[in-house]
């Protein structure tokens, strides 16, 4: 498995859970770019939840965030990382809609937003390798 994935699983997995799905990605990519756990934790704070209020899913915004940091500024880049995550649930990028949709097939909320991580890192890693090629 990716390292990325391992560290956001193991913190996502801490008791009691205190990360949203945004301040875990911001944690796992903090030594690389140059934060602490603590200021990575709290620059990802207010994007969980889809910015607190349903919006644009917190992987989406953390992983701008992740892909800027690491140089990835290209319009065609960006678009692409969000693009690709839209393809994979239907066109939806909002927190609330990803969370209806995934409660309507009965799903589990923990599970989706796990699943939301691996998927948002795995593109991160993509773009982000390929970029340095």
């Amino acid at each position: 498995m990716n390292k990325h994935i391992e560290e956001a699983m193991t913190i996502r997995n801490e008791q009691p859970m205190v990360c949203n799905c945004a301040q875990t990605i911001m944690r796992v990519y903090a030594k690389e770019l140059g934060l602490s756990p603590e200021q990575a934790e709290k620059l990802g704070s207010n994007f969980g939840g889809g910015m607190k209020c349903g919006g644009t899913c917190g992987v989406i915004t953390s992983g701008l965030l992740v892909l800027g940091g690491k140089g990835i500024e290209s319009p065609a880049k960006i678009g692409e990382f969000r693009r690709r995550i839209a393809e994979n649930h239907d066109g939806m990028t909002d927190c609330k809609l990803l969370l209806k949709a995934n409660a309507e097939r009965g799903g589990n909320k923990k599970e989706h937003c796990d699943g939301m991580i691996r998927e948002a890192i795995t593109l991160i890693d993509e773009l982000v390798g390929e970029s340095e090629k």
